[in-house]
């Protein structure tokens, strides 16, 4: 075998191997690009199921809203609240889009859509924080009141159900604005077609 006949076996050799590394590679792209087809099209799904189930949430948590405000204020013959719209909300936050997309997935994924998934996944721990100190001050504070019927609070008390209906009202907020980027992603994976 001359040195032209090895050099050409070589660079045969060379090329095979690079083109067959390559042609792995992008069966590998391709596989990644349908699960994450199938991964978005999944959440694509969640969400809008989630989202034709938001309007009885929000009604639920107005009910609270009001039986608190009816205990805080009476008004005019109403002897005693509506102890059974008395409550607490715990916020379910089992969402989190981004960590099975942190390998080679996140190359799939367009980048719009990708940050606002991100920002929505860093949302999540500040809004179960919220919901957890609501459901601590619900348990502690009003939930004695409510079990022992108290209509008429003292000054202490009302302190108690004015600060619970604060964090209330706060934890609503943060859901609102959670639910918002929700809606934003399930429109950006409905414009993209997953």
């Amino acid at each position: 075998m001359s040195l032209g006949d090895a050099l050409l076996t070589f660079v045969s050799v060379f090329v095979a191997a690079l083109l067959a590394f390559y042609l792995d590679g992008l069966r590998e792209r391709r596989a990644s690009r349908r699960w994450v087809q199938e991964y978005l099209g999944f959440w694509r799904d969640v969400l809008e199921q989630s989202a034709t189930e938001r309007d009885g949430n929000d009604a639920i948590m107005d009910r609270i809203d009001r039986a608190l405000g009816r205990w805080l204020d009476p008004g005019d013959g109403l002897a005693e609240p509506e102890w059974s719209d008395i409550d607490t909300v715990n916020v379910n936050t089992a969402i989190a889009f981004t960590p099975l997309l942190l390998s080679t997935g996140a190359k799939s994924v367009p980048i719009e859509l990708l940050r606002q998934m991100f920002l929505a996944d860093a949302t999540v721990p500040a809004l179960a924080k919220r919901s957890d100190i609501v459901a601590s001050v619900f348990h502690d504070r009003i939930l004695p009141l409510r079990l022992d019927r108290v209509a008429h609070l003292s000054p202490e008390q009302r302190n108690s159900v004015e600060f619970f209906r604060l964090e209330f009202a706060g934890m609503r907020e943060q859901m609102r604005v959670y639910l918002a980027m929700l809606d934003g992603i399930r429109e950006e994976l409905v414009r993209l077609g997953y």
